[in-house]
């Protein structure tokens, strides 16, 4: 059970972003308790609901029985039903004008704002916004990527191997060209497979254990493997593997085809 603890609160750290996040969620809860005592009607609406979830998700029994069964990799989104900011607002609110001082007021809304601004990311910026590059708005690698792919389909649909990085765009382009795994691979939703799980996990790696990927691509009928040369070191001859090099997309995604035997 103690296992299950530190499991709970690795997911609770991964949501709030470490200690960068820490002081907001301070402040949420100096804000819930300050609601426990401005009436019945907000601890029926407030405070009671949010303690429920939060008995729920720190609670290592339900995570045990309920979270890694049913939330694996989601669990952390049981934290979406806490009204943080309405609260947080709504107490700072209350709190202000039980006060008569105006200095008093605006000096509990300043250091408020500073909390919130010192733990706070920047939204627009280069990381969350970017310009996009086709119509699609996802990556034109795997635009270019697929096309190939569906040039030369051998049924309706083609299982490929890509990047980590094209897991979420491939297959959001075209239903013919499938993944062996998808963003899955990463803990969402459901588990994948030992063999998927191998092949991720080498993808990952930046000299990847070709025999293992290779192999596990022609027992799972993979025809096409791409790998990211500016990350993956791996000979640019895998003819030894049975595959052989196609193409190369957007100058660092070498596409790597089976060899016919």
């Amino acid at each position: 059970m103690i296992t299950y603890c530190y499991a709970v609160w690795d997911e609770f750290v991964n949501f709030i972003g470490g200690r960068s996040g820490l002081l907001h969620w301070i402040l949420f809860c100096a804000a819930l308790v300050f609601c426990a005592f401005l009436g019945k009607g907000d601890r029926k609406r407030l405070f009671w609901p949010s303690v429920l979830v939060l008995l729920f998700f720190f609670n290592p029994v339900f995570y045990a029985t309920i979270g890694t069964r049913f939330l694996s990799g989601i669990y952390w989104r049981l934290l979406w039903m806490l009204p943080v900011s309405f609260v947080i607002a709504y107490a700072l609110t209350q709190f202000t004008f039980k006060w008569k001082k105006n200095v008093v007021r605006v000096a509990v809304v300043v250091v408020a704002c500073v909390c919130i601004a010192v733990t706070g990311e920047r939204e627009f910026s280069k990381e969350t916004y970017q310009e996009k590059e086709n119509a699609y708005e996802i990556s034109q690698a795997a635009i270019e990527i697929s096309d190939v792919v569906m040039g030369s389909l051998m049924d309706w649909k083609e299982n490929i191997i890509v990047p980590n990085e094209l897991l979420c765009d491939v297959r959001q382009y075209s239903c013919s060209v499938g993944l062996l795994y998808g963003r899955n691979a990463g803990g969402f939703i459901t588990d994948i497979e030992d063999d998927e799980r191998a092949v991720y996990e080498e993808m990952s790696r930046e000299e990847p254990d070709l025999e293992i990927v290779t192999g596990i691509a022609k027992n799972r009928n993979c025809r096409y493997i791409v790998f990211n040369t500016s990350f993956h070191r791996i000979p640019e001859d895998l003819s030894g593997y049975g595959y052989e090099k196609l193409t190369v997309v957007q100058e660092d995604y070498a596409v790597y085809r089976r060899i016919p035997e």
